[in-house]
């Protein structure tokens, strides 16, 4: 039997010393310096073939085309990087290449999406980086992975640059070997010692006003069961902003007895010391210790805020992989949802979709449902899940978002708003996985509306005196490739 893998990361935060934090500082500045060399680079080629094409020169006599791949750059930046970066031999070349791979990266999701390859929103030319960016690189060579963690299970190596001349580097380089972290490795170390986990890479960040850093782990596939009872087969979770998820099967600690999850709102919770802070270092003087300390406390605001958030979606996501085999959930777009006016309500209503985090809470649940053997089916965004009444099927031609009681005119149910979406897309579900069930070779529903069949269709029988023969009785021709 063939043996499956995916691809996991582990976050562990670090508690740096100020040494290494220099250190630290400096490789990200490194990575940054290698990847605004490499766009420039290309360009810079890109710029001189369009004032050759623009000159008349020929196609044959352009400038060579640059490679943008990471095979192709890397070479270039080695040989000259004497020449552009003298001080190269104090940082180590996992920084620079960390820097030219992501650069290789970004021009290859450019090139895609002009020439319409990559799905998604329109990606355009990579622009350069400065100070302010996401600092951050990549450790890529791993030659040992159990080397990587001590064996305290408490510090994470760091490598330093072999041939640095830098005296405070090759003075101490015992003290800044290691990096201590804030949470014990020692269920990762135990992973990576029998061989169930291989860690791929590591890749250090200051992000949320601290230093993290996250191991990208190949990890092997053994389905577990969770340890949660399982409370049934199929469950319908409607996300929303007044309620994080209504669910059509209750959950005791989870949800009310009508199913719904409340909205924490953390960021809404904290708007008050996040607009005293901006208020604070919009009076102060740039580049002063005192907006230095200022901007720290509001980059570990914004961090303790997506902690949180994240607590709560795990703890939900976790609950719901966990207590049922099969999760149905709506296709949301929250960047289009936010696309609205400039109005203090329209912000607002932006503001609190963002801060529900419908795709990651559907993110955790696709890759949690996969560990424990279970499924999420997705129903299509544009089903009318709220204007539909669960109970005869009418379909409202408008429903206004104030609205939050569904009032059916043919039935004359009346029912929350919430609970009748989710009632809506748990029948969605469950059609969906019928049709997936009985779906033959050579017959597949070709709308959303389709009936599904067990078996094909037969064309119609006609004597041989019919004047008219069906279409589907007759030969069809082959179509070459190029038809």
């Amino acid at each position: 039997m063939d043996q499956s893998y995916r691809m996991r990361a582990v976050l562990v935060p670090l508690d740096p010393t100020p040494a290494q934090e220099q250190l630290l500082r400096s490789y990200c500045g490194a990575a940054r310096f290698a990847y605004n060399w490499t766009v420039a680079m290309a360009k810079a080629n890109l710029d001189t073939r369009a004032e050759e094409c623009r000159a008349g020169i020929d196609g044959a006599d352009l400038t060579k085309s640059l490679s943008w791949s990471t095979w192709s750059m890397t070479p270039l930046w080695n040989s000259v990087k004497d020449e552009v970066a003298p001080w190269h031999h104090d940082v180590t070349q996992h920084a620079f290449r960390s820097g030219v791979t992501n650069a290789s990266i970004a021009l290859k999701n450019y090139y895609e999406s002009k020439n319409s390859v990559r799905r998604g929103g329109t990606v355009g030319f990579p622009r350069f980086k400065n100070r302010h960016s996401k600092q951050s690189f990549t450790f890529i060579e791993l030659k040992e992975p159990g080397s990587w963690l001590s064996e305290d299970s408490r510090h994470v190596r760091l490598i330093l640059p072999r041939f640095a001349t830098d005296p405070r580097i090759t003075r101490r380089r015992k003290q800044l070997q290691w990096l201590h972290t804030t949470e014990s490795l020692r269920r990762l170390k135990k992973k990576v010692t029998s061989g169930e986990w291989t860690i791929q890479a590591m890749t250090i960040s200051f992000t949320g006003g601290r230093w993290k850093a996250s191991f990208s782990v190949r990890q092997l596939v053994i389905p577990t069961p969770s340890g949660i009872r399982l409370r049934g087969l199929l469950v319908g979770v409607d996300l929303g902003v007044k309620h994080l998820a209504t669910l059509t099967v209750p959950i005791a600690g989870v949800s009310d007895e009508h199913g719904h999850v409340k909205n924490p709102r953390h960021l809404e919770a904290e708007l008050d010391r996040l607009v005293k802070l901006d208020r604070q270092l919009s009076r102060s003087v740039k580049g002063s210790n005192n907006y230095a300390k200022l901007r720290l406390r509001h980059q570990r605001l914004h961090g303790r805020i997506t902690r949180t958030r994240g607590l709560n979606l795990h703890r939900l996501s976790t609950t719901l992989a966990g207590s049922f085999e099969i999760v149905a959930l709506e296709d949301l777009n929250p960047a289009s949802m936010v696309k609205r006016p400039k109005k203090n309500t329209a912000k607002a209503l932006s503001r609190s979709i963002l801060d529900a985090s419908f795709y990651e809470l559907r993110r955790q649940l696709t890759y949690k449902t996969q560990d424990r053997g279970h499924r999420v089916v997705v129903v299509d965004r544009f089903y009318p899940s709220s204007k539909k009444c669960s109970h005869c099927g009418e379909t409202k031609a408008k429903l206004a978002l104030s609205d939050r009681v569904f009032e059916c005119s043919t039935c004359g149910i009346s029912l929350d708003r919430d609970v009748n979406a989710a009632r809506n897309i748990r029948d969605e579900g469950i059609r969906l996985l019928t049709n997936e069930a009985s779906a033959v070779a050579g017959h597949q529903p070709e709308t959303l509306n389709a009936d599904s069949r067990d078996r094909e269709t037969e064309p119609p029988r006609r004597g041989r005196g019919d004047r008219y023969q069906s279409r589907t009785t007759q030969p069809t021709r082959e179509l070459s490739p190029l038809a």
